[in-house]
């Protein structure tokens, strides 16, 4: 399970980068091939990914589970809609101290290096005009390659976005430090493709995006919806997820 949910918080981080107006909605669809892994096989993981961006707030929600930066409150929520029960953890997360004696040695293999690189090729994805980025992602586990074509948002703030983006990756090992490289990124990922290596096995993974709006967000966007429970964060809970 960890397997997956590292693999599914790659494709979330390349969301990359923003806008900090008054809100920005995105709707992507995002893939992950079936792959079989220490003999548990994994079936092909499709979800529509919908984030919301505001000044010092940030909602993201695929399906099942959201997770909410409030930089104001300095607060991270993690919200399970299945049982209807959220976390909430003081920003900045220290997975050191929140993560179980026998999962340190794993953290520390999940740590990766990140280099995102611009390409001077540009192309029409849907109604945005793109340039391409190209990435590659290693650690002693995992490796991947990755091609992005980004789009600039007129009202982006790359210092503001990259800030509560880290935060909304710090639950998952190693992709603070993915968020901090793909924050120099000049826009909006749009479209991506990638293939992870892990143990020997090549997972697809791709991402675009529907729709991209200006538009006031829903009341208690940034907030745990009314009538769910708050519990103590557990980490190998979320892991299971």
């Amino acid at each position: 399970m960890l397997v997956r949910k590292t693999v599914a918080a790659l494709i979330v981080v390349l969301l990359a980068a923003g806008s900090a107006a008054a809100d920005t909605k995105i709707v992507k669809l995002t893939h992950i091939d079936g792959f079989t892994m220490m003999g548990q096989s994994q079936a092909p993981d499709d979800k529509e990914q919908t984030t919301w961006i505001g000044k010092d707030r940030m909602h993201m929600n695929q399906g099942g589970t959201a997770t909410i930066v409030r930089l104001d409150l300095m607060k991270l929520y993690v919200i399970d809609h299945t049982s209807q029960t959220y976390n909430v953890l003081d920003l900045p997360v220290d997975l050191s101290v929140l993560v179980p004696p026998e999962m340190q040695q794993m953290l520390a293999m999940l740590q990766f290096d990140v280099t995102v690189t611009p390409v001077d090729e540009y192309k029409q994805v849907g109604e945005w005009k793109t340039r391409r980025y190209d990435m590659t992602m290693s650690s002693q586990m995992f490796s991947m390659e990755s091609t992005m074509w980004v789009t600039k948002v007129a009202s982006f703030d790359p210092a503001a976005y990259k800030s509560m983006y880290v935060h909304l990756n710090s639950l998952q090992p190693g992709m603070a430090k993915a968020a901090e490289e793909l924050g120099k990124l000049e826009g909006l990922v749009v479209e991506q493709e990638g293939v992870m290596t892990m143990m020997g096995n090549e997972v697809g993974t791709s991402e675009k995006a529907i729709s991209i709006e200006e538009i006031d967000p829903p009341a208690g966007t940034y907030d745990p919806p009314p009538g769910y429970t708050e519990k103590p964060f557990d980490f190998m809970a979320q892991v299971q997820r």
